[in-house]
């Protein structure tokens, strides 16, 4: 296999929730890749047996779990760096709690076997509430200008769709361990170091939600982090006074209560 699907997995994610996410790789329209998995932290009984029957049956390629909860990027790092000894070339990212679109995979493999040039890949998202039935795409830029400018105002990448070259984390390095904001970092960092990156602009993954979702993202430490990268992201990349007031709204929104937030949320993302 050229390909691997990395997901973490932790506790507080439900059999039948990680039972869609794993169907919606099972009926890609290429199944040339590979699956890791990494528990993150003791998992319930349930979730480990289905995990382990996965493993069993070789529709999971690697399976390992861990008797801590370290977060998602030392989740991720650990999976690349098992990736990395290995042969893959591309490495395809996703939550446990979403679903791919049918052609995600086949659609970003097509697309980064013709552009050699480009190192991340990513595309558009569905937010489905799970609690109102809403359903909302999100749009990203195609082209690595469009993606590179759109950094003032938001994250121009939609962490959940990447598919990376395994070069990518040779060039860039790995996730920071200490960021809550892992992707946006990453993002900058690569970024300041002359990653190409571009957005197909199709659906990619369907994400979910719920109406709970943004009162658990009212976090100050995060939203200071965000912050912060933010303007250094101004500052290097001269992004000038709308990176400063972009950043400082962002903190805003986010530390505002939940109503105004899923309002900026819904119109102004």
């Amino acid at each position: 296999m050229r390909s691997v699907v990395i997901l973490s997995v932790y506790k507080n994610d439900t059999l039948s929730i990680v039972k869609e996410t794993f169907d919606s790789l099972f009926s890609q329209s290429t199944q040339s890749f590979d699956i890791f998995v990494q528990g993150d932290g003791p998992l319930t009984p349930n979730l480990e047996s289905y995990l382990d029957t996965l493993y069993e049956e070789k529709k999971i390629k690697s399976l390992h779990e861990r008797s801590e909860n370290r977060g998602l990027a030392y989740s991720l790092n650990e999976l690349i760096k098992r990736v990395l000894a290995l042969e893959y070339e591309y490495i395809f990212r996703m939550d446990a709690d979403d679903i791919c679109s049918p052609d995600r995979i086949e659609h970003q493999l097509d697309y980064l076997d013709k552009h050699p040039e480009v190192d991340l890949l990513g595309g558009w998202i569905e937010e489905f509430n799970t609690d109102t039935k809403e359903r909302r795409i999100v749009y990203y830029p195609e082209n690595h200008n469009d993606i590179f400018n759109l950094l003032a105002k938001r994250s121009p990448i939609a962490h959940v769709t990447v598919a990376f070259r395994s070069s990518f984390f040779n060039k860039y390095g790995l996730y920071d361990v200490a960021s809550q904001c892992e992707d946006l970092e990453l993002w900058v960092r690569a970024f300041k170091k002359g990653a190409k990156m571009h957005n197909l602009q199709e659906v990619l993954v369907h994400v979910r939600t719920n109406n709970a979702f943004f009162t658990r993202r009212r976090n100050q430490k995060r939203a200071l982090e965000l912050w912060q990268i933010k303007v250094t992201a101004t500052k290097q990349f001269k992004l000038g006074i709308k990176g400063y007031l972009f950043a400082t709204a962002h903190y805003l929104v986010w530390m505002a209560p939940g109503p105004i937030k899923h309002f900026f949320y819904k119109y102004f993302r």
